[in-house]
């Protein structure tokens, strides 16, 4: 009896052992976990914090962004109160003033929003995330500055004016509008027709209602 006892006891020490390691075990893996869950609590809460101290900063960035959109659209109303009614000025030059000035007075403003509310931005890092250094969107860029250059070109030299009957590659159409990227076209049959600018400047255009 005392031999059955002894290892009754044994087996009940080998049990308890057992399952205080395998508590000693579960224990480690939860506080393995937990000290992972608390590493990505605490950089949640590093990232909410900093927005929080970044908040006042965007608001003001938000408020002089908004300043700037008003600016460029009180920069409109300014242009075609002082150009378009006077005889001498040419339809397409407060087209012109229009969307260059108001869209270099937002970009502008974009600039400086963006370095109010981001800390350490400057304009070099936009162009740097931008990829302006890779061919593929250098030659992107290239297609678009060219046909803003030739919008602008077209706008000043006034070649033709909206409303007028063009004819430019084949395609004839009342011009609809004139933008810095491209010419707007309405065909006889009712289409549109959008002409990148670059290829108005360089080709033969056929004014029908010149004269």
């Amino acid at each position: 009896m005392a031999e059955e006892a002894n290892k009754l006891s044994e087996v009940a020490q080998d049990t308890t052992q057992m399952i205080q390691s395998a508590g000693e075990k579960t224990a480690q893996s939860v506080i393995e976990h937990t000290a992972k869950y608390n590493d990505a609590y605490s950089t949640i809460d590093k990232f909410v914090d900093g927005f929080w101290e970044r908040m006042p900063y965007i608001c003001i960035a938000i408020v002089v962004f908004t300043i700037f959109i008003l600016l460029s659209k009180i920069f409109k109303f300014f242009i075609r109160k002082t150009l378009a009614d006077r005889s001498y000025t040419k339809q397409n030059l407060v087209l012109v003033l229009n969307r260059v000035g108001s869209s270099a007075i937002i970009f502008f403003g974009f600039l400086i929003a963006m370095v109010i509310a981001i800390p350490g931005f400057t304009p070099a890092q936009l162009m740097s995330a931008l990829g302006l250094g890779s061919v593929a969107i250098g030659f992107a860029f290239k297609d678009i500055f060219q046909n803003m250059l030739s919008g602008v070109l077209i706008l000043l030299s006034e070649p033709f004016k909206i409303g007028d009957d063009i004819i430019v590659n084949n395609m004839e159409g009342t011009v609809e509008d004139i933008q810095i990227r491209a010419t707007f076209l309405r065909s006889p049959d009712g289409r549109r027709i959008v002409i990148p600018n670059a290829t108005v400047y360089t080709s033969a255009v056929t004014v029908n209602t010149a004269y």
